[in-house]
C-alpha cells in the first residue's frame, strides 16, 4: 500500500473510534454550505451529515447522499437524519477519490473538513471525481484547515526544510484528540486558499470564489466551484 492511501485508511481507523458522540462535539452545519443550490446533494467526507441535513432542511434538495468512508461515522448519520426526519437519504460508505456514482448526477456538493485527511495525490483524485459527478452548472464548496495558525507554525518550517532538502514526503501535521481518556492521532495535509485553487482549475473546474473563513478557533481555506464556465466572482467575496 502507497503513504498516500496509508493516510486514508488512518484516517478510517481514528473516525469509525471517534464517531460515537462525534456529533455533539461538531454539531454546527457550515453556513458556507448556503452558496448550493439544492437538488441532488451529495455530502462528500459526510462525518454524521450534518451539512446535508442543514441544507435538506434549508434548501429545495430532492435526494441527499451522505459519503464518507467511516461506516461508524454513517451510523452516526443515519441517527441524526431520522430525528430531522430527513427520509430521502441514502448512506454510502466509500472512498472520496473513488465515487461510487455515476457521471453528471449530482447537482450540488459539500465537502467540508475532508480533503484535508488527504496528500496531494489523492486530493487531486477527489477533486477529478467532483468533476465526474456534477452536472453541468454544478456547484461545489470544500473546505480544509489552513497552515496559518500558530499551532502550526514550527511544523510548517520543519515541512518547508524537508521539502528544501528532498526528503520524501508525504509530509503531514498531527494532532491529537483525547476522549474518556483515550488519545487519538489524527493526520492532516492542510491546503491553501490558493492550492485548492490550483487543484481545482488542473481538472477543469471553474472557480467561482475562493479565501478563508474562521470557525472556532481555526482558520480554514474555502473554494466554491462550477463544472463549466460561470463567471467568476471576486475572491474577497467572504461567505458567512
Amino acid at each position: 500500500m502507497s503513504r498516500a492511501r496509508e493516510a486514508i485508511y488512518d484516517a478510517l481507523e481514528v473516525y469509525d473510534s471517534i464517531a460515537p458522540g462525534y456529533s455533539s462535539w461538531r454539531s454546527r452545519p457550515w453556513r458556507i454550505v448556503d452558496v448550493l443550490r439544492g437538488g441532488t446533494v451529495l455530502d462528500l467526507g459526510s462525518g454524521h451529515c450534518a451539512n446535508g441535513a442543514y441544507l435538506a432542511s434549508k434548501k429545495d434538495v430532492k435526494y441527499l447522499i451522505c459519503l464518507d468512508i467511516s461506516p461508524s461515522m454513517l451510523r452516526e448519520a443515519k441517527s441524526l437524519l431520522s430525528r430531522k426526519g430527513i427520509p430521502l437519504a441514502e448512506l454510502v460508505a466509500a472512498d472520496a477519490a473513488a465515487i461510487p456514482l455515476r457521471g453528471e448526477s449530482i447537482d450540488s456538493v459539500a465537502s467540508i473538513a475532508m480533503i484535508h485527511h488527504l496528500p496531494g495525490t489523492e486530493a487531486r483524485r477527489v477533486f477529478e471525481e467532483v468533476t465526474r459527478v456534477l452536472k453541468p452548472l454544478g456547484i461545489a464548496v470544500m473546505t480544509s484547515w489552513s497552515r496559518r495558525q500558530l499551532r502550526f507554525v514550527s511544523r510548517t518550517l520543519l515541512i518547508n526544510l524537508l521539502r528544501l532538502l528532498r526528503v520524501p514526503g508525504p509530509h503531514d501535521y498531527k494532532v491529537t484528540w483525547r476522549r474518556k481518556g483515550r488519545s487519538y492521532t489524527r493526520r492532516y495535509f492542510l491546503y491553501e486558499a490558493e492550492e485548492l485553487k490550483r487543484l481545482a482549475e488542473d481538472v477543469g473546474l471553474k472557480v467561482l470564489s475562493y479565501g478563508y473563513i474562521a470557525r472556532s478557533s481555526s482558520l480554514n481555506s474555502y473554494i466554491v466551484l462550477s463544472k463549466v464556465g460561470t463567471r467568476g466572482i471576486s475572491n474577497k467575496t467572504q461567505p458567512r
